[in-house]
């Protein structure tokens, strides 16, 4: 049986950044990346954006050249699940046959794209958005189609609707919520994404949800709740994804009801104190927030599988970034920060009419994140700062609303007179 120091399991981006994260502590120690793909470990962002529309590469996609796994000794176990984790003999078992023993182990299995259970739902033609392969089948779909059915009003709903229409295609979107991003964004920034994706030929259709697929082998119709039947060449399913951790959960890890979560400690330590767990599986200890949150977004698994790879390898630390993330819908490209999960009500600066905004987001009065598009440079440092903080709504809101105002104010922080850059006073 292969033994190896550090085993990382799972091919996305926590995995490979926790790769990277443990050659930055130990030079040598025997490492092993086990993922079920044929792939290197890769990010997910492009898969909906520019890899999907064909103007990016794999280049854009993968994480790090292959030759980087062969000079820093890391072996790279494809295509092979593991279908056993025994916490007491620190071994796994994999779909092969193999086992490997480890010292210290990281899971980084991310989810699965989640697929309604729509008659038709299996014909050719109806996709899920989850891997390389699910973006490149679904581009060679797009070609030459007239008409696409996105299923899903959230972030990876609107992105691959946004894509289908820049390549070309006529896409209808459709979803259960009453509109745009619901759960994210406010009721004014809902109608203007509407707008916009409507100027760029995206029919969106809040409160409607499919009841059936039709076709004979291919998806050729979808019927609606209203009563419609659209014609369709692609379908595309951006629900959401259900988590991968029954492997921790059958290893008697401690897993969170209500979601099958891992739960952390602030180091990203599991209930079994040589396994540690990152990204989308990972409820944390948050020390900004001060409770448990579980964040999907690229930047959150990125940071988190550096700092869990540090960690593992002896560097030890509390996982303490704020929780961030990206999307690019048409034109309009915007940045969060904080946990958007809960809020009960926002203060705008800035217009969204000139495309400069920022929300600033409170829940029980208490500032708990910040959307921001087109706003200064000057401003991110105090953005972060100023959720980092949680001031209350009744100290903020006046100051925040004014843009005129500078934000460096309400946080302490003061420009550098040679380079513009915030430091504190």
């Amino acid at each position: 049986m292969k033994t190896y120091r550090y085993i990382v399991i799972g091919g996305g981006i926590a995995g490979g950044r926790a790769c990277e994260g443990i050659r930055a502590v130990d030079d040598n120690g025997a490492l092993a990346l086990v993922t079920q793909e044929l792939h290197r470990p890769y990010q997910r962002p492009p898969l909906s954006k520019a890899y999907l529309q064909d103007a990016a590469g794999l280049e854009r996609v993968y994480l790090q050249a292959a030759e980087y796994y062969a000079e820093r000794q890391i072996a790279l176990i494809q295509g092979v699940a593991v279908v056993a984790l025994d916490t007491t003999a620190r071994t796994l078992t994999l779909d092969d046959g193999r086992s490997l023993r480890y010292e210290t182990l990281l899971l980084a299995t991310g989810g699965r794209a989640l697929r309604l259970p729509l008659p038709g739902g299996d014909l050719e033609g109806v996709f899920t958005l989850r891997t390389i392969e699910d973006a490149r089948a679904i581009r060679r779909a797009a070609t030459g189609a007239k008409r696409a059915l996105v299923l899903g009003g959230s972030f990876i709903g609107a992105e691959v609707a946004a894509s289908l229409a820049q390549m070309g295609v006529a896409v209808t979107e459709i979803f259960p919520e009453s509109r745009l991003l619901e759960r994210v964004v406010p009721p004014e920034l809902s109608e203007g994404l509407a707008m916009q994706f409507s100027e760029h030929g995206v029919c969106v259709l809040p409160g409607v949800v499919c009841k059936e697929l039709q076709g004979n082998e291919r998806v050729a119709r979808a019927l609606l709740d209203t009563g419609e039947t659209l014609n369709v060449d692609l379908v595309v399913m951006g629900v959401g994804i259900a988590l991968n951790t029954a492997l921790a959960r059958e290893a008697g890890l401690d897993v969170r009801e209500e979601d099958e979560a891992i739960l952390v400690d602030e180091r990203l330590r599991t209930s079994a104190p040589h396994i540690y767990a990152a990204g989308d599986i990972a409820a944390w200890s948050d020390a900004t927030f001060r409770k448990r949150l579980r964040v999907e977004h690229w930047d959150v698994a990125r940071r988190q599988g550096m700092r869990a790879g540090r960690n593992m390898a002896g560097d030890e630390a509390s996982y303490r970034a704020l929780p961030y993330f990206f999307s690019d819908l048409f034109d309009l490209s915007f940045e969060v920060w904080g946990n958007l999960a809960n809020w009960d009500r926002t203060v705008l600066r800035g217009t969204l009419a000139a495309g400069e905004f920022a929300y600033y987001y409170f829940e029980e009065e208490r500032l708990t994140g910040v959307l921001a598009a087109g706003r200064p440079d000057s401003e991110r440092s105090p953005m972060q700062t100023l959720v980092q903080n949680r001031p209350l709504y009744v100290e903020v809101a006046s100051t925040l609303q004014d843009a005129a105002v500078d934000l460096r104010a309400l946080t302490g922080e003061v420009p550098d007179p040679d380079t513009g850059e915030s430091g504190q006073q």
